[in-house]
């Protein structure tokens, strides 16, 4: 909230309770709700008026805005809730950690979840070069020359059961890459 927001506050308040405003009361108010939307404020003061007569005090105003991020966020509880994707490779543990934190708090302020045409925004994009040519690491990160299996996925037997890395995979894994195999 801004300071000019945070006087427009006041001013909302003062008209419930009739208080005298000055910049020192639009300051220190200003300092305990810096961090508060103007919008949920104003509810919170509106919130107060209905069911109480005595002046409403910052402090009354954190309390009312923290209880109702609470109860909007009461059911996000992990991974998968809501069913908003995270915006982070999962394998990036720092950046999927932030991507989860913020979808927390986007519930937490009532916004709603991206619509599904923003999050199938990049399905069928061309990947960068830069990144198809990371290898994984290990038999799974070429193709099995006997099998067939592909990169990511397990050798199989002729029933198609998984089995352990073919030893040609193996012995292929461990080859330079070339520019013809990338």
């Amino acid at each position: 909230m801004t300071p000019a927001e945070t006087a427009a506050l006041l001013s909302f308040a003062a008209a419930f309770d009739r208080r005298t405003l000055g910049e020192a009361d639009v300051l220190a108010w200003h300092t305990v709700l810096s961090d508060i939307t103007f919008d949920a404020a104003k509810q919170a003061v509106a919130a107060h008026y209905a069911v109480e007569t005595r002046w409403i005090m910052p402090a009354d105003i954190r309390q009312h805005v923290l209880k109702a991020r609470a109860d909007t966020a009461a059911d996000i509880q992990g991974p998968g809730l809501p069913p908003e994707i995270p915006d982070a490779d999962p394998d990036d543990i720092p950046a999927y950690l932030a991507a989860v934190r913020q979808q927390r708090h986007r519930a937490a302020d009532g916004l709603k979840p991206r619509p599904v045409k923003e999050l199938l925004a990049g399905v069928g994009r061309n990947i960068p070069r830069e990144i198809t040519a990371v290898r994984r690491p290990g038999p799974l990160g070429v193709t099995c020359p006997d099998c067939r299996a592909p990169i990511g996925r397990p050798c199989r037997t002729g029933a198609g059961r998984e089995r352990a890395p073919h030893e040609n995979r193996e012995t292929a894994a461990l080859q330079p890459r070339t520019e013809e195999t990338a």
